[in-house]
């Protein structure tokens, strides 16, 4: 019970901390949820979910950009990608086509820490 209003309460402020401003060009829109565990040293550290429009997953097509460099993920079947990332600070944008672009400015990972991110894109207006 715990974890669920630690995760209903993270993504309500998220959502707050990543409101575009009104008259802003750039159109994108992410939920992010995170979750922080200060043990445990997996490989991998970073989980992160793409869900489409229709609210099913995201299997293909998305391009990643992390601090400039450009990735293009496999997601298994439940649109999950799963990476490495080392202690720093990280800008991350998430883009498929027809659909609006996502971003994370400054997103902190820190030694030993878990970070899973939800993705949901929006498709564009045509």
């Amino acid at each position: 019970m715990k974890k669920l209003l630690l995760l209903s309460f993270l993504t309500l402020i998220s959502l707050n901390i990543n409101a575009q401003p009104k008259g802003q060009a750039k159109k994108s829109k992410v939920v992010i949820m995170r979750e922080l565990n200060s043990g445990g040293k997996s490989k991998e550290n970073l989980t992160i979910k793409f869900i489409g429009p229709s609210k099913q997953p995201v299997k293909s097509h998305v391009k990643m950009d992390v601090n400039g460099e450009t990735i293009f993920p496999e997601m298994d079947e439940k649109g999950v990608y799963t990476d490495r990332l080392e202690a720093g600070t990280y800008n991350l944008k998430f883009s498929v086509p027809y659909w609006y672009d996502a971003s994370i400015e400054k997103l902190k990972c820190g030694k030993n820490e878990n970070i899973t991110i939800t993705v949901t894109f929006i498709a564009q207006d045509i």
